[in-house]
Parts: C-alpha cells; sequence; structure tokens
C-alpha cells in the first residue's frame, strides 16, 4: 500500500492526500468547462482536500472500498482530478438545471455525443444514481450504501426484483425527485434488454416528465438502419432544443462530434500505452477510468477530453520511466472482464496479485468515432450501429478475443447481472469462444451486485479462486 495512502481513525481507515505533492501538483494544467467555467490545479488540490472529505466521507473510507471511488495512486495526478469531477458532478448538474440546460437521462449505453450536442446533458443509470445518493452530503461509507440501497429498494417495489438494479434505481430517483430531470430518453437495445421493464415504469411513472424512445435498430449498420436511427436521432435533438428553447444546429453538431472524436482517440492511445507497457503504469482504477471520461459519464465533453490530453501524457510519461501503479504486484495477473455494466472490484483484485486491463461492454463504446463530413446525423447513427458489442454474440465475442490479445490478459471473467436477460443466454457462448480462440481460462459469473449492499463474498470468492489459478499457470509457463 502507498505509504501516503491512509490514517486510521478508529475502526476506519481515512483516504488523505499527502501535502508533499502538492507544490508539483498545483504547477500542472487546470480543466475547463462546457458553461465557460475554469478551474485551476490549486482549486481542485482545496476541493479534494478539504471540502470532498467533509461532504462525501464516504468515498475516502479505505475500510470499505470495493468500487474505486477515488484513485489510490496519489502521484497520478490525472486519476486525482479525474475524482474531483466524479465529486463535483452533483454540484455541476445542479447549476446546470438552474442555468437552463436540459439533464437528460439515458440508458442503453450508446453514443452520447447528440446529447451534448443538442444543449443538454446527458446522464446514464450509474452516475444518476451516484447523483441521488449525494443529494445528502456527510454520509459514511455504511450510510452511503443505505441510502443508495433505500433508493433503488423503492424502485423494485413500483418494478420487480428481476429487472437491473441501475436503471431501477435512476428510475426510482427521478420517481421521488431527489434529482431534477427534463427529458428520459433511454436506447432500447441488447445491451439492456430488461430496459422493457425501465420504459414501462417511464410510460406510466413519471407525471410530467417528457419521454421519448430512441430505438436502436438490431439489423446491423444497414442503410435502412441508418436512416432508421438517424431520424430517431433528430427527432431527439429538436426535442432537446424544445426544452432548451433553443435548437442546436448542424455546426454545433459537428463541433461535438470532433470533440467526442478527440476524446476516443486519446482514450485508445492511452490504454495502447498501458496495455504494451512492460511495467503496467497504472492500477485498474485508473484503467477504467481513461474509459468512462471517454464515455463522458461525467457531465461534461470538454473538461473530459482536456483531462485525457493530460492523462495519455502522465501516462506516456510513466512508460517511459518505468513507474509501476501504485500497489501493483511485480508481474500480475492480467484480467479482462466482459458483461453489461459488470467489472470486478479492482482494488480486491489487485490485493490478490492481479489487474483489471478492462471490460467489453464499456470499452466497445470508445471504438467507434463518427465521420467529421457529409449528414451529421447519418454519421452518428452509423458509428452507433458499429458499437462490437452490440454485434450478434459470435461477432461481440471475436471482439472479445480480439481484445484480450491487445489487452495481453491472463484470463476473461465473462459476468452478468441478475435480471440481465440477453446477456445471461450468451455469456457461456462468449466464454467458450473466447477459451477456444485464445487458449486462455475462462470463469462465468453472475452477480446482483449494482446494489452496493447486496453480497460480495460469492464473487470475491470465486475471483481470488481464478487469479490464483492463473497465477499458477503463469508460473508454469515461464
Amino acid at each position: 500500500m502507498n505509504k501516503y495512502m491512509g490514517v486510521t481513525v478508529g475502526s476506519t481507515t481515512k483516504f488523505s492526500y499527502p501535502e508533499e505533492i502538492r507544490e508539483s501538483f498545483i504547477k500542472t494544467e487546470g480543466l475547463e468547462f462546457r458553461d465557460g467555467a475554469k478551474v485551476s490545479a490549486a482549486e481542485i488540490w482545496d476541493f479534494m482536500t478539504k471540502e470532498a472529505p467533509r461532504r462525501f466521507p464516504y468515498a475516502f473510507d479505505l475500510t470499505r472500498r470495493t468500487f474505486g471511488t477515488l484513485t489510490r495512486d496519489v502521484n497520478f495526478f490525472s486519476g486525482i482530478k479525474r475524482g474531483y469531477l466524479s465529486l463535483t458532478l452533483r454540484d455541476r448538474l445542479l447549476k446546470a438545471h438552474d442555468n437552463g440546460t436540459p439533464i437528460i437521462h439515458v440508458s442503453g449505453g450508446q453514443t452520447v455525443d447528440p446529447y451534448f450536442a443538442a444543449g443538454g446533458i446527458p446522464i446514464v443509470p450509474g452516475p444518476l444514481r451516484s447523483w441521488a445518493r449525494d443529494m445528502e452530503e456527510g454520509l459514511s461509507s455504511k450510510a452511503a450504501d443505505q441510502r443508495a440501497q433505500a433508493i433503488l429498494d423503492e424502485g423494485r417495489n413500483a418494478i420487480s426484483i428481476d429487472a437491473c438494479n441501475n436503471p431501477i434505481g435512476s428510475i426510482s430517483a427521478i420517481n421521488a425527485r431527489i434529482v431534477p430531470v427534463d427529458l428520459v430518453a433511454p436506447y432500447l437495445c441488447l445491451r439492456c434488454t430488461d430496459i422493457g421493464f425501465s420504459i414501462e415504469s417511464f410510460r406510466n411513472g413519471l407525471d410530467g416528465i417528457p419521454f421519448t424512445l430512441i430505438d436502436y435498430p438490431i439489423t446491423g449498420d444497414k442503410e435502412s438502419a441508418v436512416e432508421y436511427f438517424a431520424a430517431m436521432l433528430r427527432r431527439l435533438v429538436k426535442q432537446i432544443g424544445a426544452i432548451k428553447g433553443k435548437e442546436a444546429t448542424e455546426e454545433d453538431l459537428w463541433k461535438e462530434i470532433k470533440l467526442a472524436n478527440r476524446g476516443r482517440d486519446l482514450a485508445r492511445k492511452t490504454l495502447d500505452l498501458a496495455w504494451s507497457a512492460p511495467i503496467p503504469p497504472i492500477t485498474s482504477t485508473d484503467l477504467f477510468s481513461i474509459v468512462t471520461l471517454a464515455r463522458f459519464d461525467n457531465g461534461d465533453s470538454l473538461a473530459a477530453t482536456q483531462l485525457l490530453e493530460q492523462t495519455y501524457q502522465e501516462v506516456k510519461e510513466r512508460v517511459e520511466h518505468g513507474v509501476r501503479g501504485a500497489g501493483l504486484a511485480a508481474d500480475p495477473v492480467r484480467i479482462l472482464t466482459t458483461g453489461s455494466c459488470f467489472n470486478l472490484s479492482g482494488d480486491f483484485v489487485e490485493s490478490k496479485g492481479g489487474l483489471v486491463v478492462g471490460s467489453d461492454d464499456h470499452i466497445s463504446k470508445i471504438y467507434a468515432d463518427v465521420a467529421e463530413s457529409g449528414d451529421p446525423y447519418e454519421n452518428l447513427a452509423r458509428a452507433a450501429l458499429t458499437y462490437h458489442y452490440e454485434k450478434p454474440a459470435e461477432e461481440r465475442a471475436g471482439w472479445d478475443v480480439e481484445l484480450a490479445q491487445k489487452t495481453r490478459a491472463d484470463g476473461v471473467v465473462c459476468g452478468y447481472n441478475w435480471g440481465c436477460n440477453y446477456q445471461s443466454a450468451i455469456s457461456r457462448l462468449v466464454a467458450d469462444i473466447v477459451k477456444e480462440e485464445t487458449g486462455l481460462p475462462t470463469i462465468n459469473i453472475e452477480v446482483a451486485e449494482l446494489g452496493r449492499l447486496e453480497a460480495l463474498e460469492q464473487t470475491q470468492n470465486r475471483a481470488e479462486s481464478f487469479i490464483e489459478l492463473l497465477r499458477i499457470r503463469k508460473q508454469q509457463a515461464a
């Protein structure tokens, strides 16, 4: 563990940033946001060392850290800034809403470019649930889990315990008016087949909140599918414009497309550096955060892209100087995960000598750039329809084979969440194809952990056993 990692207070170990790094940190670049606001590195430091620990103490609790809210690598400055984006999401969304920027709830995991281009801010279920939780400040880790679980349980009572926790929790928060949302615009796609439960709840339970459905065609990237999808994106942009009071122009769309393409390209370049490096330069949490930044989950595509530029330079320097990510084993077992909204706890995997190199679900979203000439709506539609993750099962498994090779994985964990119907049906098929094509060990795990209080022990026990198997296999091959 990094010697600056934490201080024990009673039975709780609290994360803190060491004063020794302050001078170096505040000399780095700050961030600029879409609304024109700017924040310096010094302001980020003050927030993360003074304000955030007081307002969001759960994020600094190392005793029960299983979801990696903050990077534990205090010398990875980009990671500290990513934590800033996460912990300021609540404030930025409330400020934007008060200033007339539409907040749009999105489900289905697809491209968010048109939402930003139309002048809104898209928010997917996971971050929306965090936003709802953070509407109450000063929560300990246990209290934060209990609040998130209470919101989730309200949704389960109204819909079904069989549906995925992420959309249920977000629906519950919206229905209860815990967070202000101006439009609900979910995608209907294979990634989230149980979203049908959510759609019915949206239709019947949202009093006064506009709803629109973006129907993701499953016929591939045929021109008819592109035209169909593009027509719905045009309708979406008009609806957001009607809420905002100003409709986006094609120039607005092109500006956002180019910005998002830049972010996705930076994420790919950074991941390629980290995956190919002889010494792994960053932790599982920091690898994952590169992908979430390029998915623009933190509510601001401009700030995210600027941070991705900084992250690329920092990872490049670490690779050149042979810097190892904090707390990583000398030769960690490298694990790739597959499955919708599924990932293993990086902190736990690393404590057992492993490293989570990525998840096919999330990574697929950064490999679909949008062409920068022609019809912007058709280009957006065509790019979204090329997602590897949305391809037929065998093609998707082929993508996982490529990803396993690119990430230099030692093993693949195929997971699915309780209630995620399509993914549970094909998980074993994907695992078998990956094993046959790569020779890598694979394992299938069903989980129900999108609600944070639900048991982790079974998944952790199976993951630990799998890591041990991979370690033995690696030693024998050496």
